[in-house]
């Protein structure tokens, strides 16, 4: 305990000593100059063109939250969330004074995730910054938990935020084990798309090229990463195959550090006629992927902490009428709805998830109920809309000024480029939103 206190105190008196080089009286000057707007600075590693969950919700919601918004992504990232090394504190304060610059006309700061972004918003505060808001995901919680330090640091972050907004009741659990107060908490789910990904998009091509013979199709997409269970997946794909009568196709898209170690598992399996690895895929060729499947299938597990905090895939998937089966924990249970709009399975049983499918397969009525069930819930309740009106209403309330003007908010809706600044280095240009 002695040797975790005194590691503690080292962490903030290596920030105390560096702040002392930073003239924190001309920064607040420099912030206070000129009287902040009612727009928003967000500052996230993750936005479009960026792949990922977190980016897709960062660009849908942000391009249709009713105030002018900044995007600060350039330079965001780390490889290092700490701060005891000299270069890590470093690249921290670089930050906080870059953020420092680009967020003196706007009202507050959202930060896509506490480590590394709302850390450097932290620091910008205690110069007299904007206050903040914070995304917690579910995952980069879990991360942080593994380490001590980082710890520290993400409940620092978040006490610190005057909202946090959680992706999942579950991620805002975790949130609530860390003592932060129920008051600053605000669930937002991620929201679908449902005129991007519907039942009628044409799927003939992928269908002609991954199962020309009428197979089967199973479909992953998503990073390549151990809790997504991709290789619970080829596991039992080998299990359906086992029975003459089944003829199937899984097709993975997506990529990652895992894309080695799976392959080697489909050879070693012996399923690589059924298993077709598709990659990163363009954006505007997600959707035929979807309407190409029969079957959405991601039997996401908990793996050393790692955790699906929700799942924009299984919305995704739902939006195009398609059935999904998905893994019993983080937030994947609120992305869908058990036995109304797909199944859910533990994530570790290779026999209970290819009976599960198998059942699937057998019916064609049941995956259509499933599906169609899954396409009303889409539209009826997770529309990127109402993510944003979500967002909005929450900036308002906390910058206790009125949000932008009628006419603002109709041209952002109409063309989300008009209302979404996109700041890299010194410069600002803008950048369409996806």
């Amino acid at each position: 305990m002695a040797t975790r206190r005194q590691s503690i105190r080292l962490t903030f008196n290596t920030v105390r000593r560096s702040l002392e080089f930073v003239d924190v009286e001309y920064l607040r000057t420099m912030v206070n100059s000129a009287a902040p707007s009612q727009g928003l600075l967000l500052l996230s590693e993750l936005f479009p063109p960026a792949i990922g969950g977190s980016a897709v919700l960062f660009g849908e919601i942000y391009s249709r939250v009713e105030v002018p918004v900044t995007v600060l992504s350039e330079g965001v990232g780390m490889d290092d969330y700490g701060i005891r090394s000299p270069r890590a504190l470093l690249r921290y304060l670089r930050l906080a004074l870059k953020l420092r610059s680009s967020a003196r006309r706007v009202a507050m700061i959202h930060c896509g995730r506490a480590l590394p972004e709302g850390l450097a918003a932290f620091i910008c505060r205690r110069f007299g910054g904007p206050r903040y808001a914070c995304w917690a995901h579910g995952e980069d919680i879990a991360t942080a938990l593994t380490s001590r330090e980082l710890t520290l640091l993400m409940r620092m972050v978040y006490r610190g935020a005057d909202v946090t907004f959680a992706n999942s009741v579950n991620t805002r659990g975790m949130l609530r084990e860390l003592g932060i107060a129920a008051d600053r908490l605000e669930i937002v789910y991620p929201g679908v798309d449902t005129q991007r990904f519907r039942p009628e998009v044409d799927a003939t091509e992928i269908r002609q090229r991954v199962a020309p013979n009428g197979e089967t199709v199973l479909l992953s997409v998503g990073r390549l990463q151990t809790r997504k269970g991709h290789d619970l997946m080829i596991q039992a794909v080998r299990q359906l195959t086992r029975e003459p009568h089944r003829s199937l196709r899984y097709v993975i898209v997506g990529d990652g550090l895992e894309r080695s170690r799976l392959e080697a598992l489909v050879d070693q399996c012996g399923v690589r006629q059924y298993v077709t690895f598709a990659g990163e895929v363009a954006s505007e060729l997600l959707p035929h992927y979807y309407a190409a499947c029969d079957i959405f299938v991601l039997p996401n597990r908990v793996e050393q902490n790692d955790v699906e905090g929700f799942g924009i895939v299984f919305l995704e998937a739902a939006a195009s009428g398609k059935p999904t089966v998905g893994g019993r924990s983080g937030g994947v249970p609120e992305a869908m709805a058990d036995g109304v709009t797909g199944l859910l399975v533990g994530g570790t049983d290779v026999e209970e998830l290819a009976s599960t499918i198998a059942r699937l397969m057998g019916s064609e009525s049941l995956r259509r109920s499933l599906g169609e069930a899954g396409r009303i819930r889409a539209v009826r309740e997770f529309s990127w809309e109402s993510a944003a009106q979500r967002v909005s209403a929450s900036h308002e309330r906390l910058t206790n000024r009125r949000t932008g003007a009628t006419t603002v908010i109709d041209d952002h809706r109409a063309n989300p480029a008009s209302a979404v600044r996109v700041v890299e280095g010194a410069a600002a240009h803008e950048r369409k939103v996806p």
